[in-house]
């Protein structure tokens, strides 16, 4: 293939943190055999969509991804057009037959071989491939998601994941520590540790979990300064984990865990391999044994057999939980998992009814979460300049793209660990102004945990909450708001 002009390639990914690893894989693979990557799909030779196919409204959006590319195609901009990721790996016969528009449907195991398929679809042959390159990240180069292992063995009724992306299988840890010092070495200071099910990471590799040693490995890198873990299964937390979240400096106070609902009927129903009292016990102990732990789940109203009674119940358990972030999503009846032969199906108008309810409440005890933070003083990393010259970062309980931001007033720079005065907020915004700009060489994890005193970054979650937990004149029962919906879809 001649170097002189190389071939652009522009590749959509779509779907959750984990496909983003995926295409970060193959743009790393494109580049390594000559390929030059372009954000703009005009420019390009062939476009690449990296497919989500777990829900419903995902399927859709991968479909209209694949048609937009199509138009250019049909326009004379584009040469080709190539689909994989989720969808393709869940219906690569039926959209072969269903979507001429693609040329291609790969499924996940081609992913490895992209640079050939994009060779075929150019009408392109070379003697040699790199069949391996170090991921190009997508990310801000301050923060990078790490992939810990892939799959699932949960059964979960309403999830397609393992009928995708198969058994559950870890990454070596030798593997993992090597590729977070790589980008470490890069300019990385949050790693974001994803994956199907986390607390599992290593049982099949090893004949039990070892997450908690990958991550002491981890936080021993020292450019590393937040590790942030994300989809945990609530069934399978220990006291060793919460014991490394208590009191680790690097890890995260910060909790994902996906409950789905509540209540044990649906509970069972759903084929969740824990109880309402089981997951009241872990939230307790987690809200005990780690003082300002953020806490981020997400739910499903209007699974089969939900009933009115029921969706109160989650009602009430949302309210008094009083989570940092959770996430609502309307139930999407999917082929090949048990829930779709289940009985019970509701009307959409009810579902949405449900997720309007759910949703709401939650929106008003984020805003009252985040009124409770002003006046007191934060650790942020600054994540973005805006267009209009302010900036834009985060606190430790709260994940990229999904969760929370702070839009900063003063000086600051993306990659910088600040400490700012939080002035104003809202249900997922606050506003802050700088205090104390991390010194060059400056220990971010000395500044955020080392700020003593009434107000201060853990005293004032840790104050807040606690007045919350205690009911009192902002107990949550009236006005339900919204949700900001995650990116990824239910997770187990």
């Amino acid at each position: 293939m001649s170097q002189s002009n190389p071939p652009k390639v522009h590749l959509v990914n779509l779907g959750c943190p984990k496909n983003l690893v995926d295409s970060e894989k193959m743009s790393g693979l494109l580049q390594g055999n000559g390929y030059v990557l372009t954000a703009d799909p005009e420019q390009a030779d062939v476009v690449v969509v990296n497919t989500c196919g777990f829900i419903g409204p995902a399927k859709e959006e991968s479909i209209q991804a694949i048609l937009e590319a199509n138009r250019l195609k049909e326009e004379g901009r584009v040469r080709a057009v190539i689909a994989t990721g989720c969808l393709a790996q869940r219906y690569q016969e039926e959209l072969q037959i269903e979507l001429p528009e693609a040329d291609q449907i790969l499924p996940l195991a081609e992913e490895a071989h992209i640079a050939a398929h994009v060779d075929r679809a150019l009408g392109r042959t070379r003697d040699h491939y790199l069949d391996s390159a170090p991921r190009a990240q997508l990310t801000p180069r301050h923060w990078a998601y790490l992939r810990i292992s892939d799959g699932c063995d949960h059964q979960c009724a309403f999830c397609a994941i393992p009928g995708i992306r198969g058994k559950h299988h870890s990454e070596p840890i030798d593997k993992l520590v090597e590729e977070a010092r790589r980008l470490a070495d890069g300019g990385v200071r949050e790693l974001v540790l994803v994956s199907q099910d986390s607390v599992r990471y290593g049982a099949d590799l090893y004949g039990r979990a070892q997450l908690v040693p990958l991550m002491e490995q981890l936080a021993d890198i020292p450019d590393i300064a937040w590790l942030r873990l994300m989809y945990t299964y609530p069934a399978f937390w220990t006291g060793e984990m919460i014991a490394l979240f208590a009191n680790h400096p690097k890890v995260c106070k910060y909790i994902d865990m996906p409950l789905q609902h509540i209540a044990d009927p649906v509970l069972r129903r759903m084929k969740r391999a824990t109880t309402r009292q089981k997951t009241l016990d872990l939230l307790a102990d987690l809200r005990e044994r780690i003082p300002g732990v953020g806490l981020r789940s997400s739910f499903i109203v209007g699974f089969p057999g939900e009933t009115e009674a029921q969706f109160e119940e989650l009602l009430e358990f949302v309210a008094q939980t009083r989570f940092d972030y959770a996430t609502a999503f309307i139930y999407s009846p999917e082929e090949g998992t048990s829930a779709y032969k289940l009985d019970g199906e509701m009307d959409e108008e009810t579902k949405a009814e449900r997720y309007r309810l759910l949703t709401e409440l939650q929106e008003r005890i984020s805003g009252e979460r985040n009124h409770a933070l002003v006046g007191t003083s934060q650790i942020v990393l600054v994540d973005e300049r805006t267009p209009e010259g302010q900036h834009l970062g985060r606190m430790e309980r709260d994940a990229p793209e999904i969760d929370g931001q702070v839009l900063i007033e003063g000086p600051a720079e993306p990659g910088q660990f600040i400490e700012v005065e939080i002035t104003g907020a809202a249900p997922y915004e606050l506003n802050g102004r700088v205090l104390a700009p991390q010194r060059r060489g400056d220990d971010p994890i000395g500044l955020s945990r080392g700020v003593a005193g009434k107000g201060s970054s853990r005293d004032g979650l840790r104050g807040e909450r606690s007045q919350s937990e205690q009911g009192g004149k902002d107990a949550p029962w009236e006005s339900p708001e919204r949700v900001a919906p995650r990116r990824d879809g239910v997770q187990p």
